[in-house]
């Protein structure tokens, strides 16, 4: 009851039992929306405006509205003969369902039936900016406000960006449309004379952009960041050779479509009291020192206009993490074990389970007998063994066009395998190939001349590759070196000289990675062994 107390003071005109008021008025219960707005002298600048766009006959169905009616001094100033524009004001007055003041619901949010937002302001006491000064006339199909003002339509950030038609962002964003009519959300407001009806039309776009980030979208809340052209310009010239494609288009298009999608943000964000933000790909920016032209509070969120914001290549162009376990495929999945390790990265890694035979020249005691030359066949499961030669296990990764430097860590912690002290067997080595298919190019795949397990396609071709090189019993992050292969075995040979140890990548997109093993032997059953925690790359960021 104090809370209705509190509205009869807040609303004028408001009786101490808001029923009694609905109730009391026999004529309006038995009245429609329209009908009710004809009894109401001072609502008669809105029914002409109802009739002008054809609302009058939204209104007069049997469908219940909250209906946002401005008094007629509330239309002052306000251009009363562009139809279109009086249809989309019109249209963000009225709300599907009855929400009477003593609803809580009615001081949140409200959609409109055109897909707008009314916003209840719990300081100015306001619905888009406008007070009710008469509430809760109930009629047969809904409830009529009285407001003191036409509450505001705010434009969403997409409608609001497509003011500013010279701006680089909004011209490649639009460039992707395709514009249809909304037909869930446009409102039928009459027929016209070849018998068609008419609509209140709302418009979508079918946009890839849109699509995946949606600020054109009522439902969704976003901040989005609009800088000057000769800025967007500079970051579209930086960011350009790390978006390569196969052609100029191509590459231009996605460079365009990375510079726009990195000023979006999730929510309302408020930049004046941030040094940093994180973008919703988690891209960081500095906006400490940023200028701020403009400020729009849109429907869906809010827009800020910007002289410049920069960002910073080594945020962008960031190191790809690949897990052992997230593999796409292998030669044969009964042989790749996910073992389950609290010190891997996720708790997970993978091992294929095959074997190698490896021996030491060293002075060695083994059951007493003292040898210079001594042979241990390393296991991950003896009763499993693998017997294809290349085995591979099949990663795939996203990749810009820059350089990577390539490291991973393959752990070897089975205890059978490392005796550092040597006095039994000694200790694993670790020795393991990766080829890489790069994007757009042929996938890899087996078969070379004289050797139908040979990894074709392999992009520093078949006798050159990644190789990794480590020991069992030790956890740590290796980086991975381009060595020669022996001609038609793939058997490692010798490290590249001088020491090449980058990966270049000429064109964005998925590239293709096979782990191997048949690094050291191709005997039958022993080609070695395959571990992997995760795989990364790092990116060589040129930027001061």
């Amino acid at each position: 009851m104090a809370f209705l107390v509190s509205l009869c003071v807040l609303l004028p005109g408001c009786y101490e039992n808001a029923w009694e008021k609905h109730v009391s008025k026999d004529e309006l219960l038995k009245s429609n929306l329209v009908e009710a707005v004809k009894l109401q002298p001072e609502l008669s600048t809105f029914l002409a405006i109802l009739k002008k766009t054809g609302y009058d006959q939204v209104l007069e169905s049997s469908t219940n509205f909250t209906v946002f009616a401005p008094a007629n001094s509330a239309w002052s100033g306000i251009d009363t003969t562009n139809v279109d524009q009086l249809r989309k004001t019109i249209g963000s007055l009225i709300a599907y369902n009855t929400y009477f003041t003593e609803n809580d619901n009615l001081y949140t949010s409200l959609k409109s039936v055109n897909g707008k937002n009314i916003y209840y302001n719990s300081e100015t006491k306001t619905f888009n900016g406008a007070k009710i000064t008469s509430a809760d006339i109930r009629t047969a199909n809904g409830v009529i406000h009285i407001t003191d003002k036409v509450a505001e339509r705010k434009d969403n950030i997409w409608e609001h960006l497509s003011l500013s038609t010279d701006n680089n962002q909004y011209k490649f964003i639009a460039g992707l449309n395709t514009r249809v009519m909304d037909m869930e959300k446009s409102v039928a407001v009459g027929v016209d004379a070849g018998g068609k009806l008419k609509y209140d039309t709302v418009w979508k776009n079918i946009n890839n952009f849109l699509a995946k980030y949606p600020i054109d979208n009522e439902d969704s809340l976003y901040t989005y960041i609009v800088v000057e052209n000769d800025s967007y310009n500079l970051l579209v010239d930086k960011y350009k050779n790390y978006f390569k494609m196969l052609t100029s288009e191509q590459t231009d298009s996605l460079t365009n479509f990375n510079v726009c999608q990195d000023y979006v943000f999730k929510g309302i964000v408020d930049i004046s009291q941030a040094d940093t933000l994180t973008n919703v790909d988690y891209v960081k920016m500095s906006v400490s020192d940023v200028e701020v032209t403009n400020v729009y509070n849109s429907s869906n969120g809010r827009i800020y206009y910007v002289k410049k914001c920069d960002i910073k290549l080594k945020n962008k162009i960031k190191p790809i993490i690949i897990e052992g376990e997230a593999y796409n495929r292998s030669a044969n999945s009964a042989y790749v074990f996910t073992r389950y390790k609290r010190w891997a990265r996720g708790e997970r890694d993978i091992a294929v389970s095959c074997g190698e035979t490896q021996s030491d020249t060293l002075y060695r005691r083994l059951t007493g007998v003292k040898d210079s030359v001594a042979s241990k066949t390393y296991f991950v499961n003896s009763g499993l063994v693998s017997n294809i030669a290349n085995f591979y296990v099949e990663y795939k990764a996203k990749v810009n066009s820059t350089n990577y430097d390539v490291y991973y860590v393959a752990y070897d912690d089975i205890a059978d395998h490392f005796d550092p002290t040597y006095t039994n067997f000694g200790v694993y080595k670790i020795v393991q190939k990766l080829f890489i298919s790069m994007p757009g190019a042929s996938p890899l795949r087996w078969g070379i001349t004289d050797n139908g397990f040979g990894v074709a396609n392999n992009y520093l071709g078949e006798t050159r590759c990644f190789v990794g090189q480590g020991k069992a019993g030790v956890q740590e992050l290796t980086k991975l070196k381009q060595w020669n292969l022996i001609q038609t075995s793939q058997l490692v040979e010798a490290p590249v000289v001088p020491n090449a140890d980058i990966m270049t990548v000429s064109r964005t997109g998925t590239m293709t990675m096979w782990l191997c093993n048949t690094a050291r032997s191709n005997a039958a059953s022993r080609q070695g062994l395959l571990f992997l925690d995760y795989i990364m790359l790092v990116p060589r960021i040129n930027e001061e």
